[in-house]
């Protein structure tokens, strides 16, 4: 199994006879994080159906960070495309 980035905004992993392919990696990493969070609230709750409230406590922390760095990464996302359109810009003239 190989990682590479075919540009910069894919992801690709090499199998013996596939390729995976992430068109954006922004995206993916976000649609993990989502995946995560989600998770993360779902066991915290069914803990708090049961006495195991610090448990479920930590779950909702973990789901809590997860939901920051979604805004964080969004925004870095969002500063790394402007820069790219800027710098193309700059290029054509």
């Amino acid at each position: 199994m190989r990682i590479h980035k075919p540009d910069s905004y894919k992801l690709a992993v090499d199998f013996k006879k596939r390729r995976l392919v992430a068109e954006n990696r922004y995206e993916l990493i976000s649609l993990l994080n989502d995946m995560i969070t989600t998770i993360c609230f779902l066991v915290g709750s069914y803990f708090f159906f049961t006495s195991q409230t610090k448990t479920g406590t930590i779950m909702f922390v973990i789901g809590n960070a997860n939901t920051l760095f979604r805004a964080i990464l969004s925004l870095v996302r969002k500063i790394h495309v402007e820069w790219m359109n800027e710098q193309s810009q700059t290029a054509e003239k």
